[in-house]
């Protein structure tokens, strides 16, 4: 297995360090600083107190965890992705939280709310040309 090395800095002293929580995790946790009341439907960002170093040709890719669907929270952009030159040292991260669920959600301070993985992401060359595969189908061909 390959480690990287992520040079980070805690905006706040109390944040948890990004963890992963068993061995077999493919994704670290990441925890909100300040708590709040999300009404149904809203959308907000959160702070999580964290800035990060990303390594050159990688990105953080921010999912939400599987217990927010429980708790009727998502990611209000799906999937967040941190570039590798968004590393300045006031550069935070941050979370937008949705509350998709009927009731409002109480999110505690330091309550983890999203999991990390750091990818490599090439970057590539668009060629225009003739396709050579044969047609699959329109959207849900397969079923």
């Amino acid at each position: 297995m390959e480690w990287l090395t992520i040079r980070l800095k805690r905006l706040d002293p109390q944040v948890p360090m990004p963890a992963y929580k068993t061995p077999g995790a493919a994704a670290f946790d990441l925890a909100v600083v300040e708590g709040g009341v999300l009404a149904p439907g809203e959308r907000r960002l959160f702070r999580t107190g964290l800035a990060m170093e990303i390594p050159a040709d990688h990105a953080l890719f921010i999912f939400a965890r599987s217990s927010n669907a429980k708790k009727g929270v998502a990611l209000a952009n799906g999937v967040g992705v941190l570039d590798h030159d968004f590393c300045g040292p006031e550069d935070e991260l941050r979370l937008a939280l949705h509350n998709i669920g009927g009731a409002p959600y109480e999110i505690q301070p330091y309550e983890r709310l999203a999991q990390g993985m750091i990818l490599p992401v090439p970057h590539v060359v668009f060629l225009e040309s003739e396709l050579t595969d044969a047609n699959r189908g329109s959207f849900g061909s397969t079923g």
